[in-house]
């Protein structure tokens, strides 16, 4: 059985878009670059942690009076499995912060 090529592109363009983004700067080591990026990604993750920190206990059930009984256990469930983000967009929160202080850095994304 052939693939046809629209479905051989889409596949191709839907694996591209998982790939991490690349940054660049003009005369820029790699040790330099991955020793910025992590500096980034720690500064990024304890923004985050610290702004969920303080939403904790601001909405939900208890504030807004939802269902009590079964009904309860139905709409106050999390997101299960091994790759749920807990709070929903934690990791999206910190990717833009981190291309934030890298741009700040003076890096740019790689153009693909």
């Amino acid at each position: 059985m052939a693939i046809p090529g629209k479905w051989l592109s889409l596949a191709a363009l839907s694996l591209a878009a998982c790939a991490p983004t690349q940054w660049t700067k003009p005369d820029t080591s790699a040790d330099q670059l991955a020793t910025d990026k992590r500096a980034c990604e720690r500064e990024a993750y304890r923004e985050v942690q610290k702004r969920q920190q303080k939403s904790v206990g601001t909405m939900g059930p208890a504030v807004v009076g939802g269902p009590t009984g079964s009904q309860a256990r139905r709409f106050n469930t999390t997101p299960q499995g091994p790759f749920a983000d807990q709070r929903g967009t934690q990791l999206s929160d910190e990717e833009h912060l981190v291309a934030e202080c890298m741009e700040a850095k003076g890096y740019a994304k790689l153009k693909k």
